[in-house]
């Protein structure tokens, strides 16, 4: 059986300092600095002006750590696919600029933030 990171696209990497410097990124920012977004995410500058990412999938129980580089058309596709605003249905990944200068977070819950 398939797990949901299995189906995150582009391409799988396993590069540890990229890995953590991600989740550096997003342990050293404060709860209160993310901004919940809803479907309007896509319009946001941060998918409007960067062509590349990394996704990182968040395991909630810490053991599998899944890393891919994806652009922008293939993530926001899945990101429609796999997260239901209205159901509050949603995928554990954080989306990464390449220079992991900036991120949105997604939950299981369908939730979406962004670092602002």
């Amino acid at each position: 059986m398939r797990k949901i990171y299995d189906y995150i696209p582009g391409e799988h990497i396993s590069d540890k300092f990229i890995a953590d410097s991600i989740y550096e990124l997003i342990k050293s920012i404060n709860f209160s600095k993310w901004v919940e977004v809803d479907e309007r995410v896509y319009l946001l500058d941060f998918f409007l002006e960067n062509e590349d990412f990394y996704v990182i999938y968040l395991d909630p129980g810490g053991v599998v750590e899944r890393l891919y580089k994806t652009c922008r058309e293939d993530i926001i596709n899945f990101m429609k696919e796999h997260i239901n605003f209205k159901y509050g249905e949603g995928v554990d990944i954080a989306i990464c600029t390449r220079m992991i200068d900036n991120a949105v977070v997604c939950n299981h819950d369908g939730q979406i933030f962004i670092l602002k």
